[in-house]
């Protein structure tokens, strides 16, 4: 099929930092009719029953990565990820291009069902054209909400730009929050001190780089 003769999806990556809220964004999107692809949900999924990452994982973090009757202990792949960055960037090596692959399965399906339902019209293109144009700077949830949900293909991704995923979206939007409000999410939500919450927030991109990469921000404090 050509890709080009279709009235393409528009996919949007959605992330944040931990504690900015991306899944109070997502809900209000699932509840206006829009599809959400969830990376983390996905990336367990294929942890836990892809035959070919699983055989990849016993090989490179152990057989007891998982039990006897093949399902993971997540204690083991912890304990492997905790010895730092060079191990976890091999689980993403192996898991990472799955969940692209997954992702751009499910685009493809949307685009045809948009060719079954919609000629390839100048006024179309236009249409993607203009909701793209929507996506700059800071905006609310309603933009998004108000996209055509038969369209549009929402990515939620915390580690969007770490991942490269970005390169998989049309356009990437970042849930943003004060640097306070992340610490006190994150001290109420998990019952941790402050440090705790400094030091979980620091292993991650900085706002700021976030902010530069995103095309557009939506403030959810």
């Amino acid at each position: 099929m050509n890709q080009h003769q279709l009235p393409p999806v528009l996919c949007i990556g959605i992330t944040g930092g931990i504690g900015c809220g991306k899944s109070y964004i997502c809900k209000q999107l699932e509840e206006a009719g829009h599809h959400i692809f969830y990376c983390d949900a996905e990336a367990k999924r294929i942890i836990r029953s892809n035959p070919e990452v699983m055989n990849s994982l016993r090989q490179i973090v152990g057989e007891e990565v998982y039990d006897q009757e093949g399902k993971l202990v997540k204690s083991v792949l912890a304990a492997f990820l905790c010895k730092g960055k060079n191990f976890s960037r091999q689980i993403d090596a192996i898991v990472h291009p799955q969940v692209a692959n997954t992702f751009h399965e499910y685009a493809l399906k949307m685009e045809e069902e948009l060719h079954r339902i919609y000629a390839d019209t100048t006024e179309e293109k236009n249409a993607r054209i203009q909701a793209l144009n929507t996506l700059q700077g800071e905006i609310s949830v309603e933009t998004l909400r108000s996209l055509d949900p038969q369209r549009t293909l929402f990515m939620e991704c915390a580690l969007l730009f770490e991942s490269k995923f970005d390169i998989l979206v049309d356009a990437s939007v970042l849930v943003h929050v004060s640097h306070e409000t992340q610490i006190e999410r994150l001290m109420n939500r998990d019952r941790i001190s402050r440090e705790k919450a400094q030091a979980w927030i620091d292993l991650q991109m900085s706002e700021e780089e976030k902010l530069k990469r995103s095309s557009a921000f939506i403030i959810n404090e």
